[in-house]
């Protein structure tokens, strides 16, 4: 016989341990349902004790006496955060006085005909002092292509030769992208033939391009995003992860043709402003509510979560999201101001149908035709100071083998990061209680 004694003498604090499994199973079930039962108590009890003002009052000092520690909460100072409010001006409050029903009446036959003739005087003119650029309606032309693709068999190996599509995977993610953003338009690298990507991006920017979207690919799959924002940048690179297509995603709504609304969470510093302002170019600036469309870019931690809902109407004061699609997830690994290195300098025109390639054919062929004139007239030339080349020969030798010397000792051109703003490092990784955007 256990000793009942010892066992009621050690006090309830101490557990006894229970050799037979289902009689313990048993007491097990019976502690859960018995703390179940007494949480749906206290809750119950809350919720009546909670009615009415005084009840509004002793909820709003319970919840914040139990605020709860988060990794939101215990975030390190930073001092790029900006407190300042919304400066947004939206609509105003009208200041219009109260007027008689005959007065308002009147006033508006008089608006309505003000109206009218400035409408006629207008319609003459109107296309042709019409500017697409300042349309706010109209998307953004947009170049969407993706890095050099790896061989199948040697994927370290990168290539311009290797392959000339990239896979399927990442295909459909481009598919994704083309159907998110209006004003998008895809172009294989491999039609490139081998160019960098500031190259790339000075010939976006000259055939009238607002951004660029560089899928990076990696083993076959989606790993990063670079953004180019277009004629003068900044150009951010993103790493990719948590990918979900349309198809992929339970109970998915289809797209509709309509321009997306877009939101943008928790982008407090002035890096994250910069970040927003980015993805925000790559929408038209005003949206077609019609569509009931919302494009949602939640930034949480310095992960940016991409998601697209389509607002559901249950009633006149309730609505509900259905996910269209795609998701996934980019973390920022450096921004850097202007456009990748390559893409020379800017005059500010912008060429469009081949103008400039034409001009440049032209062009060459003049010069082609008098560089074969001049020719003839400097062989004759070349004959005569060929002699003089002879003997300043020794002395240039000379001299190249200095420049060789001094070339050597000279250390290697580092590579300008003065517009470089942010860059990731693994170091900034250790304090999770750091965050940037």
């Amino acid at each position: 016989m256990p000793d009942t004694e010892a066992q009621d003498q050690a006090g309830p604090s101490k557990q006894i341990r229970i050799p037979n499994k289902h009689k313990r199973q048993e007491v097990f079930r019976r502690q859960q349902k018995e703390k179940k039962k007494e949480k749906l108590e206290r809750r119950i009890r809350l919720r009546k004790e909670e009615r009415g003002e005084e009840g509004a009052l002793k909820k709003k000092a319970r919840l914040e006496a139990n605020v709860p520690t988060t990794i939101e909460s215990t975030r390190l100072y930073n001092p790029t955060i900006i407190n300042a409010p919304n400066t947004h001006a939206g609509p105003g409050p009208s200041n219009r006085l109260p007027q008689s029903d005959a007065e308002h009446s009147d006033a508006e036959a008089a608006a309505g005909e003000r109206d009218a003739e400035e409408g006629a005087e207008l319609t003459g003119n109107a296309e042709s002092e019409f500017d697409p650029e300042d349309d706010p309606h109209a998307p953004p032309a947009l170049l969407i292509t993706t890095s050099l693709t790896s061989n199948s068999v040697t994927p370290h190996l990168r290539s311009a030769k290797a392959r000339s599509k990239v896979s399927e995977r990442t295909q459909m993610f481009i598919d994704e992208l083309l159907n998110v953003f209006p004003g998008a338009e895809y172009r294989q690298r491999s039609k490139a033939k081998g160019a960098g990507l500031g190259k790339i991006a000075g010939w976006a920017r000259g055939r009238g391009y607002g951004g660029m979207l560089v899928v990076g690919e990696d083993k076959k799959e989606p790993v990063s995003i670079t953004i180019i924002g277009l004629p003068v940048g900044p150009t951010a690179f993103f790493r990719l992860t948590s990918i979900s297509m349309g198809p992929e995603i339970y109970g998915h709504a289809r797209s509709t043709p309509h321009t997306p609304e877009l939101i943008l969470n928790n982008f407090t510093t002035t890096l994250g402003h910069s970040v927003g302002r980015l993805l925000q170019s790559l929408f038209p600036r005003v949206p077609e509510l019609a569509g009931r469309q919302v494009v949602t870019a939640h930034n949480q931690r310095d992960f940016i979560f991409f998601r697209r809902h389509r607002y559901m109407f249950k009633s006149t004061d309730k609505t509900a999201l259905q996910e269209i699609g795609p998701r996934f997830t980019i973390k920022l690994r450096s921004l850097k101001q202007g456009l990748p290195k390559g893409a020379g300098a800017w005059d500010g025109e912008v060429h469009f149908d081949g103008k400039a390639d034409e001009a440049t054919a032209s062009t060459s062929a003049e010069d082609a035709l008098a560089q074969n004139e001049e020719a003839l007239g400097e062989a004759q030339a070349q004959r005569e100071i060929a002699s003089a080349e002879d003997a300043r020969s020794n002395k240039r030798k000379a001299s190249f083998t200095q420049d060789a010397k001094d070339a050597q000792a000279t250390p290697a051109a580092v590579e300008d990061n003065e517009g470089l703003a942010f860059e990731w490092h693994p170091r900034m990784g250790v304090n999770r209680r750091n965050f940037y955007l």
